[in-house]
């Protein structure tokens, strides 16, 4: 899942952009063709929890300080920011997740507040205009999910989509249009027999990709499915492991990337064709964090984005490992860096090996079902025999008991006759 405490944001010029939380206060990096600067501190003594957005020049940053305070961070050039407070409220807001979109004349926000029942939460709208709070309006109740209660993507300048659980294993999607002020319906997604731990959305213009891990009681899958208009695909199952997280969604070139760990091993497996069929799987050969999570992706108004998330490094400072997308290089650095093609032979013999040994373990697993099989038929058939038998015998001596029962009596004076004649 997203890690709540990080995000990356990406602006129409292509610079990117590190938002993170650490130690109770919020850092901001940023990254250009000289690398990484410095952090740069722009709130102190807040709740881990945030949310970003960047509306024409400006970014905005909505942070809690505690007790119910929310405040709102702006700023034109990443350098200065300016703070006020947006709220003050009872409620707690520590842990709750919001998502801020600015429109010209008001702030629209969507977060979650806890209800009577147990690990049930309302989803709730609310909007910021004219120095005011408008009445909140609940969209509906859900399930939060485990790191991210909810998620949410900007698809135009007014229109959003949210994806939240409206079951236990059962993940929704619900879009809105703030001008004039529409509420969609809700379509299922994903269903899935098992709890879900991780799941990855992109969208492109005529599909919503979905990528998921199932856990089951011993193994994971890892399972892909896309939604054109009203019809949803038959998921497929990418691979199953042992253990399996980490999984990411992103767009490249008219192809569909699809990444996730194995046991700590990054893996990935390429659609050309708009996730109709899928290559091989391949182990990812470049550099990659020990320590993986994902964080959030931003982008400008109405900037199209590849990816809703980005893989970061928690061992060194959230830095991003792969970028989505990654920033474009002058022409003359093209012609200078030769793209280096990665060697993926020894993953391909790894990947046979570890495909033969596991063949051999099936094969040697049904041999074994088969001889139990057999033996089980056997006693079967053995015992069924012996009733077959027993139920003859029954059979024999219920026709013997009815003859006798059935036998016509003999007259009293035939015996006396009888016994005369025998004297």
């Amino acid at each position: 899942m997203q890690n709540p405490h990080v995000k990356y944001l990406k602006t129409k010029k292509g610079y990117f952009y590190l938002f993170y939380y650490e130690q109770g206060n919020i850092f901001c990096r940023s990254f250009s063709h000289d690398g990484w600067t410095v952090p740069q501190k722009i709130a102190e003594r807040v709740a881990p929890v945030f949310s970003l957005c960047q509306y024409e020049d400006v970014a905005y940053l909505l942070y809690s300080g505690g007790e119910g305070q929310l405040y709102l961070a702006s700023s034109s050039d990443f350098s200065k920011w300016e703070h006020r407070p947006m709220m003050r409220d009872t409620q707690n807001t520590d842990h709750t997740k919001f998502f801020l979109l600015p429109t010209e004349d008001a702030f629209h926000i969507i977060y979650h507040l806890p209800t009577e029942s147990t690990n049930v939460d309302s989803l709730v709208y609310t909007s910021f205009r004219n120095g005011q709070w408008e009445k909140p309006y609940q969209i509906d109740r859900f399930m939060p999910m485990q790191k991210t209660p909810f998620l949410a993507r900007r698809l135009s300048r007014e229109h959003i989509i949210l994806y939240y659980r409206t079951g236990r294993n059962v993940l929704s999607a619900r879009e809105m249009l703030l001008t004039p002020y529409t509420m969609g319906s809700v379509t299922p997604l994903i269903q899935t027999p098992s709890p879900y731990t991780d799941v990855s959305i992109v969208n492109d213009n005529e599909k919503i990709h979905m990528l998921y891990i199932v856990r089951g009681m011993f193994r994971t899958q890892v399972v892909y499915q896309y939604k054109r208009t009203s019809a949803i695909s038959t998921p497929r199952v990418l691979w199953e492991d042992t253990n399996c997280d980490n999984c990411l969604a992103f767009l490249e070139n008219e192809k569909v990337i699809l990444m996730w760990t194995a046991n700590g091993q990054p893996m990935r497996c390429v659609s050309e064709n708009g996730g109709a069929s899928f290559g091989p799987v391949e182990r990812y050969m470049e550099k990659f964090p020990g320590y993986c999570l994902k964080g959030e992706l931003l982008g400008a108004q109405d900037d199209s984005l590849n990816a809703a998330e980005c893989y970061g490094n928690a061992q060194h400072g959230f830095l991003p490992a792969v970028f989505t997308p990654s920033p474009l290089p002058s022409p003359k650095a093209e012609q200078k860096r030769p793209i280096p093609q990665p060697d993926y032979s020894k993953a391909y013999t790894a990947l046979q090996d570890a495909h033969k040994k596991q063949m051999e373990e099936l094969s040697t697993l049904l041999v074994q079902r088969s001889d139990e099989v057999a033996a089980v038929n056997a006693r079967w058939k053995a015992q069924v025999e012996k009733m077959e038998a027993e139920l003859a015998i029954l059979r024999k001596e219920n026709e013997t008991l009815r003859k006798k029962q059935t036998a016509p009596p003999t007259p009293l004076l035939s015996q006396i006759n009888d016994t005369k004649k025998d004297a």
